[in-house]
């Protein structure tokens, strides 16, 4: 190479040697440095460690002797404590009520052999809220025919829905309140609450009928204002289809029945064969009834498949659906034979019902319009009540005979029995710092939309069709169990509100038509509005104005004395009881129920039957049922207590309130003229309503409200669920 090609080349060189040197310098650095990190693995040293149990474990021990500190630093003694077990010293002869006793601690404190102090456990307060909402939209299309019927939108029967639905809440507001709350102002809320009730009037809505029952005149059995004996059964009432599907009947889709399928049960004539040890007779034995072929049908001579059996003929059925709110509240809270109250004593029992029946149906051969043969069947509209409270005493028949019973043992029970009658020597009492609340507030709403569209024709020799048939339910079952007092004392109000508030509002406008022929039945009507409320208790309250001696123990509670004051205890009303059991309770004591149901139902069906391509000569029958729907509300409240006296120190503030109101419009079109007006109407009386001084808590109540769009994220109905 040249000199300057060489210096060149050992200039490279040199480069290359130098990068390759910084290269291991930086890797020889982490190499080191990774090694300076690995500490040697050296073996762990076994460390002994010794352990000493200060304490040694012993048997079970359940009589532990146990001084209380309060009793410690008032003593001046050495103290003993001994086991003393109450179990024996429970009255036998107590006043008889659904709630159990209040639980005493089994055992007692004794000082220096004096004075006994007994621990009382105080009672919880339970609240319970509940809100429960269903929405269902099955808004169903079907085209088995030429498609050249033109339907109306679903969207103008929605926008009827929700104007008489504002119609209904307008009928209801006369008795509409916000929820009644436990507070400092709860006695204020419940004096404006009864007051309110008080004034209720009927509605002035145009067309709506309404009757209103207050004080003992609320009381007893009612249905749709009137009075009867009995209350009619829901099974009694339901609509021939649903009727006919709850009891597995073959229906013929026109709204009757084969039977009355309502009073059979099984082992009467015409029942279905009953399974063994289900009504099948004393006699009957596994080995006596003959157990259905599970193959039956499937291979039959024909080759056909009987597994789907479909009733002869053709069935269409866009309605027959059922919505139910149904709320059961069985409450054995708090009670006792004598009750004390400082201020005021409030008890409102109030069942306020409502029904909108909307059914304008229209069909008839195209063109026409006319009614053809359309059977409109009547509608049930109907609200049952019942108020009873009955008293926790026995009957004079039952004392007789406990007396008779007891005659033979009469001369070796005196000794007993001369014990029994004697007054209270011990007592023992609980505090409750504040409110003592049993709250119970269920609020149900469903809200249905089923404007089905079809247009049907036949080509089979047996046809069902179901666009309908949905059930929507809501329930609540609540069981309560509390504990029984010989004596309670409050120095707030004792407040007792029970609230069933129930809505119904059903749209059924059917458009059914057909051509080239008739068929044999169409059923538009024969729904249900159903509303069914009772209240019912047993123990009575008698209320008297309070004595020198209740108003001094209970000022002396209040002060904070753990003494009681012993002439209470020589009331009559306290014989034969050795232990009194007492609660005071510093604040109210306040016992709400309340129930608001409402159910909301579209059935607005748009239906053209195509039978040019039926064969007559077959004699299938076409029975369509438009109509067979049900909306059922049902709410209890029951109470199980005692007789009590209610000694009050400020007002006393009982009354009853029953109001039922209905609408029932089947005369105007299926657009309905009139409901422009009728709408504003009820805008009207709302807004008049609204204009009233604010007689509730301040707080917004919790209302269930239709959401603004009722469409359905699955535009296949579910297909695709």
């Amino acid at each position: 190479m040249d000199k300057t090609t060489e210096m060149v080349a050992h200039l490279i060189g040199i480069f290359h040697t130098s990068v390759e040197e910084v290269r291991l310098r930086d890797v020889y650095g982490k190499f080191k440095a990774l090694q300076a990190e690995d500490l040697e693995n050296n073996e762990i040293d076994a460390i002994t460690a010794s352990f000493k149990a200060g304490y040694r474990l012993e048997g079970f021990a359940p009589n532990l002797d146990y001084t209380p500190a309060w009793l410690q630093e008032n003593s001046s003694g050495p103290a003993a404590s001994v086991i003393v077990n109450f179990a024996d010293y429970l009255p036998s002869n107590a006043v008889e009520s659904a709630l159990p006793v209040a639980p005493l601690t089994l055992f007692s404190t004794v000082w220096n052999g004096q004075n006994t102090q007994l621990v009382l456990e105080p009672p919880g307060s339970v609240a319970v809220i509940t809100l429960q909402s269903a929405f269902l939209s099955d808004n169903d299309l079907l085209l088995l025919g030429d498609g050249e019927t033109v339907f109306a939108d679903p969207s103008t029967y929605l926008e009827a829905l929700q104007q008489y639905q504002t119609v209904a809440t307008a009928i209801a507001a006369p008795v509409s309140a916000q929820l009644l709350q436990p507070g400092e102002t709860a006695t204020a809320d419940a004096l404006a609450l009864h007051a309110q009730i008080t004034s209720v009037e009927a509605s002035t809505i145009s067309g709506v009928t309404t009757t209103i029952l207050q004080g003992d005149d609320a009381f007893g059995l009612h249905i749709n204002g009137g009075a009867v004996e009995d209350l009619l059964r829901l099974d009694e009432v339901l609509p021939a289809y649903l009727r006919a599907q709850t009891a597995d009947e073959p229906n013929d889709g026109s709204g009757a029945s084969s039977k009355d399928s309502s009073n059979v049960s099984a082992g009467e004539e015409g029942a279905p064969d009953a399974a063994p040890g289900e009504n099948s007779g004393e006699n009957a034995s596994e080995e006596d009834y003959v157990w259905p072929d599970p193959f039956e049908g499937l291979n039959t001579d024909d080759g056909s498949a009987g597994d789907f059996h479909i009733e002869a003929g053709h069935t269409v059925v866009v309605g027959g659906n059922t919505m139910v709110n149904d709320v059961q509240i069985h409450s054995a809270w708090l009670d006792a034979p004598m009750i004390s109250v400082m201020g005021d004593a409030i008890n409102l029992e109030v069942i306020a019902q409502v029904n909108v029946l909307v059914n304008h149906d229209s069909g008839g051969d195209t063109g026409s319009y006319s009614a053809g043969a359309g059977s409109l069947t009547a509608s049930a509209v109907l609200s049952g009540a019942g108020m009873s409270f009955i008293s926790s005493l026995p009957t004079d028949e039952e004392v007789d005979e406990t007396a008779e019973a007891s005659e033979d043992e009469a001369t070796a029970e005196t000794d007993t029995t001369e014990a029994d009658t004697g007054l209270p020597s011990n007592w023992a009492v609980t505090r409750i710092e504040g409110d003592l609340i049993s709250y119970n507030y269920v609020n149900q709403y469903s809200f249905q939309t089923d404007h089905d569209r079809a247009e049907i024709s036949f080509s089979s020799t047996n046809t069902y069709i179901s666009l309908g048939d949905n059930t929507v339910a809501n329930l609540t079952s609540l069981s309560e169990l509390g504990f029984g007092y010989d004596l309670i004392f409050a120095g707030g109000s004792m407040i007792s509100v029970n609230w069933i508030n129930q809505m119904n509002v059903l749209i059924d406008n059917d458009w059914v038509t057909y051509s080239d022929g008739t068929p044999t039945s169409i059923g538009s009507g024969d729904n249900l509005l159903f509303n069914s409320a009772t209240i019912n208790g047993i123990g009575l309250d008698t209320h008297e104005e309070m004595s020198t001696t209740m108003e001094s123990a209970s000022e002396s509670l209040e002060a904070g004395n753990v003494g009681f004051n012993s002439a209470v205890a020589n009331d009559p009303v306290f014989e034969g009881i050795d232990v009194l059991r007492v609660l005071y309770v510093e604040g109210d004591l306040m016992a709400v129920n309340w129930i608001e149901q409402t159910n909301i139902l579209g059935d607005s069906d748009q239906v053209h039957l195509a039978m040019a391509n039926l064969e007559g000569e077959t004699g299938a029958e076409i029975n369509v049922t438009a109509g067979s729907n049900a909306v059922i509300n049902l709410a209890s409240i029951h109470e199980y207590g005692t007789d009590s006296t209610v000694s009050v120190g400020g007002e006393v503030y009982d009354d009853a309130l029953l109001y039922q109101a209905e609408l029932i419009d089947t005369d105007a079109d299926p657009i309905g003229v009139d409901l422009s007006a009728l709408a504003s109407e009820a805008v009207a009386f709302l807004a008049e309503d609204m204009l009233q001084p604010e007689v509730t808590p301040g707080e917004d109540a919790i209302m269930a409200t239709a959401p603004e769009d009722f469409s359905s994220a699955d535009v296949m109905q579910t297909m695709l669920a």
